[in-house]
């Protein structure tokens, strides 16, 4: 393989048995035909004595027949990987190499990026292409398709942060908030109202619509919500203000001081006891630090807390 002007060796295909070489221009040198190729990733591009080649797929090894980005079907999302005990490998586009088994990371919401059909041994297969993040770092790859089911997944196991909107519903928010060891303020929150039952569409309209938080780097925090649903919205801003600007202080102290701020504002105990035709809106990240964020808030740490009621229409 030769680059432009034939002046440089780039590659010998002979190393390269398994490869289908994708044709991109043709032209002559001499008397002879060559032709531009490149391999699938276009890593290796440039121009080949056409005698070289014959036309059609490689018969070794998987080759990539079709690409394709159509939404929802080829690429978008949300997907997750639905079993926690059948291996689900994340291959390179070669497939000769796992980068990852994405039944440890169930616990992730995928994205296709786009996905192609790969030819082996006479079947052809969907493979889609999509990044999980690892203790080492974001692992892209193609994984077959049907390893993967549409939708958020409701696995928070060993996930420090889930935001408001990758919940799919209200028993899947209860269950983060129950088995988080960063929800124990939220569980200590949700006590203080005995009798009105936590509601995710609430509880994202709080996150969105009334809490303090850090901002991440180009964020402009302009992320309303619609509160369509709900009616009486009370809001406890002055709660959300001060969990936020006491983000350090312990859990007991903080409860302490929400205690204090909900009887300034006329609902001590004995009304919240009463407040049975309420949804609890609450959704809390107590300055938990985020390996991901660390170059982006202060100390690489997140801080977002909220705490409305309100009624269901």
């Amino acid at each position: 393989m030769w680059n432009d002007l034939y002046t440089k060796k780039l590659h010998n295909l002979k190393s390269y048995p398994n490869y289908t070489w994708y044709q991109t221009a043709t032209g002559t040198k001499g008397n002879s035909k060559y032709v531009r190729v490149s391999n699938f990733s276009e890593t290796k591009v440039g121009w080949v004595w056409a005698g070289y080649l014959s036309k059609g797929y490689n018969s070794k090894g998987y080759q990539v027949t079709r690409k394709r980005y159509g939404r929802p079907t080829y690429a978008g999302g949300p997907f997750h990987v639905a079993s926690t005990t059948k291996n689900a490998y994340l291959w390179d586009w070669t497939h000769t190499k796992v980068r990852a088994n994405l039944k440890d990371y169930t616990n992730q919401n995928l994205f296709k990026r786009h996905s192609v059909r790969m030819k082996h041994s006479g079947k052809e297969t969907w493979y889609a292409y999509v990044t999980v993040k690892t203790k080492h770092g974001d692992v892209s790859g193609y994984v077959a398709a049907s390893l993967l089911t549409p939708g958020k997944t409701t696995n928070h196991a060993n996930t420090d942060v889930v935001y408001p909107d990758d919940f799919t519903s209200t028993t899947d928010y209860l269950e983060y908030i129950k088995d988080s060891n960063y929800q124990k303020l939220t569980r200590s929150m949700m006590a203080l109202f005995p009798n009105t039952p936590v509601d995710l569409g609430m509880s994202q309209i709080a996150a969105h619509n009334y809490s303090n938080r850090i901002y991440v780097d180009g964020d402009d925090g302009d992320d309303a919500v619609s509160t369509k649903g709900y009616k009486d919205i009370i809001v406890f801003r002055q709660v959300s203000k001060y969990l936020f600007d006491n983000r350090a202080a312990s859990n007991e102290t903080k409860i302490a001081g929400v205690k204090k701020l909900l009887d300034q504002a006329g609902y001590p105990q004995s009304k919240r006891d009463k407040m049975t035709d309420y949804k609890l809106g609450i959704y809390n990240i107590n300055n938990v630090p985020i390996s991901n964020l660390w170059d982006q808030t202060p100390g690489g740490k997140m801080a977002w807390y909220s705490l409305a009621v309100g009624k269901a229409e």
